[in-house]
């Protein structure tokens, strides 16, 4: 389900459950409308309502956790990018060629992670982002060094290569780790609940229906970021590729 479908259906669903309760509140027998069975019905949706609440603060902490995980890592993948472009550059001539692929890896990796992110686009017979950074440290490997100083630099590639590769195989784990859809729409049934009992005893007048309203928007905009955080590189909120064009820019620089 689309992120926008998400925010529709929890809107229409919520203020739905207000509308309910108005219309619910006009054929309610008069026996029904006492004190003590309002205080029951108060006391009821009070616990769904400290239910949803928590829930609904437990969705969003964990959505925006991984958001932040995931915006962690991208700074932490540009860094150790320019790091290893840093080692090639000093190695030597001897490394451009690497530098050349470490390139078009930066590249690809980009385009595959932000489509709609500006700037250049691998070729068509460009390999894989995968492939490319086995491509660039099968490289490193065939180095041979004519100095202490030329080992120790590819030493720090290597391991910061083999970093980034953690890193790549960590993204696409993380990839099918969602918040469980049923959690989402079992808040949703609550809130539709909640929404009910405040429409079955609440006066029937425009302002009741936009203070129902502005509060179902409200509720809605909350579980759309949650499923927006959820997905870190789609959506609205989106982890910034400005650090990967950063580096980018330090590869392409002379």
């Amino acid at each position: 389900m689309s992120i926008v479908l998400y925010g529709f259906l929890a809107f229409a669903v919520i203020f739905g459950g207000g509308m309910l309760g108005l219309l619910l509140g006009k054929v309610i027998p008069e026996e029904y409308c006492g004190d003590a069975t309002k205080s029951i019905v108060q006391t009821a949706t009070g616990m769904v309502s400290l239910s949803a609440a928590l829930v609904l603060g437990l969705l969003v902490a964990t959505a925006k956790n991984k958001f932040d995980i995931n915006n962690n890592q991208i700074e932490e993948f540009a860094a150790n990018l320019m790091l290893i472009n840093r080692d090639l550059v000093n190695y030597g001539a001897g490394a451009d060629d690497i530098r050349s692929s470490l390139r078009k890896y930066t590249v690809a990796k980009i385009a595959t992670t932000w489509p709609r992110e500006s700037g250049p686009k691998p070729g068509l017979d460009d390999p894989p982002a995968r492939q490319l950074l086995e491509t660039v440290q099968q490289k490193l490997r065939g180095l041979v060094p004519q100095s202490e100083a030329q080992r120790s630099i590819v030493t720090d590639a290597l391991q910061t290569a083999i970093q980034l590769t953690k890193t790549t195989w960590l993204q696409t784990a993380q990839e099918s780790d969602h918040v469980p859809q049923p959690f989402v729409l079992i808040l949703i049934a609550w809130l539709f609940v909640l929404f009910i009992s405040f429409g079955l005893f609440a006066p029937r007048n425009p302002l009741v229906v936009v203070a129902l309203l502005v509060c179902a928007l409200s509720i809605a905009g909350a579980v759309t970021l949650i499923v927006d955080m959820d997905s870190p590189f789609e959506g609205i909120i989106v982890v910034s590729a400005q650090p990967m064009q950063e580096a980018l820019a330090q590869m392409s620089a002379p």
